[in-house]
């Protein structure tokens, strides 16, 4: 595990309670899994901004929540459109070989030697769908595509993955594609 919150059960629940929270520096939060109640709880939003800063938004966790210390992963963090703070947490409770569904972000390589050559990277994807026990879930899964070329297209199904994770996702999916900039402009115009 890589970082560990601590937090306690809210008593207000609602809209109203919800903003009163925010206002004393605090993120409202769920803790949900197979073998529980779902618990409302508060977390201190500088704890929360410092993990999404630090870590990204997924990968498992400890969790606190009084004199209990959970597992769990971080299945959502919903944040203000307008401002871009967070302004509510989902955690799910697992144990380290649960298998569970995740979606985790796709990073294309080698971006800037394709532009170079005067080509646009049409990228239709970036998360992909996986199944993996819950201490094998990858931070990120990376594709180098410094080599293609206008035409070129990669799909879910050229990626290698390892034997611990299981793509959900169509292989028939296109994650990105290759053209030339003048192609582009052209299909734009019609």
């Amino acid at each position: 595990m890589k970082y560990a919150f601590s937090s306690e059960v809210r008593k207000d629940l609602g809209k109203n309670a919800s903003h009163r929270l925010r206002e004393r520096g605090y993120v409202p939060a769920v803790i949900y899994g197979s073998n529980m109640n779902t618990l409302p709880l508060e977390i201190n939003s500088n704890e929360v901004e410092n993990f999404t800063r630090n870590y990204g938004s997924g990968g498992l966790v400890g969790l606190n929540v009084g004199e209990v210390n959970y597992t769990v992963f971080v299945k959502e963090i919903q944040k203000d459109p307008v401002t871009g703070k967070i302004i509510h947490v989902d955690f799910q409770q697992v144990s380290q070989n649960e298998r569970i569904h995740v979606s985790v972000p796709i990073i294309l390589r080698g971006k800037s030697s394709v532009e170079r050559g005067g080509s646009i990277i049409q990228q239709q994807l970036r998360d992909i769908e996986v199944e993996c026990s819950a201490r094998d879930i990858p931070k990120a899964l990376e594709f180098d595509i410094s080599q293609f070329k206008p035409g070129d297209i990669l799909k879910v199904a050229d990626m290698e993955f390892g034997q611990e994770i299981s793509i959900i996702q169509d292989p028939q999916s296109i994650i990105a594609s290759i053209a030339f900039a003048k192609d582009s402009i052209e299909e734009s115009e019609e």
